[in-house]
């Protein structure tokens, strides 16, 4: 561990003891905070990805950036990285363990060939001693020829023959019986250090994903395939230990398979939230921007709402060139916020007839629109127009004050 991230881990802890006033670390950071205090995971995690592990340490300052700021979505996206690439990091660790026993066990397997060989080589020898027995055959047709010995001699000869025979043949069928034996045994490890291999190789992939799971928060997001998973290799490792390999290698799948699923499913969650996070975040940022224009504003179900008053003369529907700066303001607006569509309300006061009000609060909408297409060059499919004369009043029009805020046009964008 480099000594900035020891220093900033201890200030963290010196900060969570301070009393109130303190924002709390997210839970994805406090996960990441146990990763990098983890000195035996992170002496592993450098030694065996020295890159990977330099991104993860990188994504990690990023979350502490983000939460000194108080940006605790991006501090939450950045630590969840952060955890991400250690556990790549991890699983790389894992896999080098992985193929070390599997050197090993290459390395079993050709002392078991040497053993096999070596075997070989003692059945070359006893082949050696039938021939040596086939010879004393041949002496037994000799002694026959020799009709000059006496019987005594003859008989004589005749029984070691039939002793050196029983011998030979004893100790070559023990000898061929041990060897085989030995084969055999030889023969039934490597095919245990075979599947021994295969079942700790699936358990690493598992466990790597189990780990990458944690990391993406599959605790919260998809806790009974993560819990599957841990229970399969649990089950998969005491299978191994009592032999019972089939079985062994079949949970060891279910548990991949599992810790794959809770992969998938909170990735897609993840997400999902940060997609819906983003987008109240854009719209925050949109009402904020339009509160900074000067005019009414104000946030509804539909979308953010502005009020501009005095566009017009009286009872005309041509926008004032004194008041146009706010329809400037507006459309650049609009253009920072494209995937917003806007709508434009017209409306009047009470007084004279609602027909004629009705008429004059369409074409001072439809003025509005015409200003933003044709001198600011929005896209006319974008926006839409309508009239509502003396409809839906904000306020009394008895009075000359209420009249003058019944007297507006409203923009709206609307929320998608």
């Amino acid at each position: 561990m480099k000594p900035t991230i020891g220093i900033t881990l201890a200030l963290l802890g010196m900060f969570s003891l301070i009393g109130c006033g303190v924002t709390p670390r997210p839970a994805e950071l406090v996960k990441t905070d146990k990763y990098m205090l983890d000195k035996s995971s992170v002496s592993r995690a450098s030694r065996a990805a020295p890159q990977v592990f330099k991104v993860s340490q990188k994504y990690y300052a990023l979350a502490e950036e983000a939460y000194d700021d108080g940006e605790m979505e991006d501090c939450a996206y950045y630590a969840t990285m952060a955890a991400v690439k250690f556990s790549t990091a991890i699983e790389h660790a894992k896999r080098l363990a992985a193929e070390d026993r599997r050197a090993k066990a290459e390395q079993i397997t050709e002392e078991a060939n040497a053993v096999k060989a070596k075997e070989t080589a003692r059945l070359a020898d006893l082949n050696k001693r039938i021939e040596r027995a086939e010879k004393i055959i041949a002496l037994s047709k000799k002694l026959e020829s020799e009709k000059q010995k006496s019987a005594k001699d003859k008989k004589r000869i005749a029984l070691e023959l039939k002793e050196a025979k029983a011998e030979a043949k004893k100790k070559f069928e023990a000898e061929k019986k041990a060897a085989a034996e030995r084969l055999a045994a030889e023969k039934a490890r490597a095919k245990e250090l075979k599947q021994e291999k295969e079942i700790q190789e699936l358990l690493a992939s598992a466990e790597s994903k189990i780990q990458t799971a944690e990391a993406l928060d599959s605790k919260t997001y998809d806790p009974g395939n993560l819990n599957s998973a841990k229970t399969f290799v649990e089950q998969a490792k005491q299978a191994m230990a009592n032999k019972r390999y089939q079985n062994a290698k079949a949970l060891a799948v279910d548990a991949d398979k599992k810790a794959g699923v809770a992969i998938a499913r909170s990735k897609a969650e993840y997400s999902k939230k940060k997609k819906e996070a983003d987008l109240r975040k854009e719209r925050e940022d949109l009402f904020k921007a339009a509160n900074h224009l000067g005019v009414g504003c104000k946030q509804e179900t539909r979308g953010v709402v502005l009020t501009l008053y005095e566009m017009f003369a009286s009872r005309k529907a041509i926008v004032l060139p004194e008041r146009t700066f706010l329809l400037d303001q507006i459309a650049d607006l609009a253009s920072k916020y494209k995937d917003y569509p806007i709508v434009v309300e017209g409306y009047t006061d009470s007084r004279g007839r609602g027909t004629d009000n009705l008429a004059l609060s369409q074409s001072r909408a439809q003025s509005v629109l015409d200003y933003l297409v044709q001198q600011k060059k929005l896209r006319f499919e974008r926006i839409k127009s309508s009239g509502y004369g003396e409809a839906n009043p904000v306020a009394d029009n008895s009075k000359a004050k209420g009249r003058a805020k019944n007297r507006r046009v409203e923009l709206i964008f609307l929320f998608r």
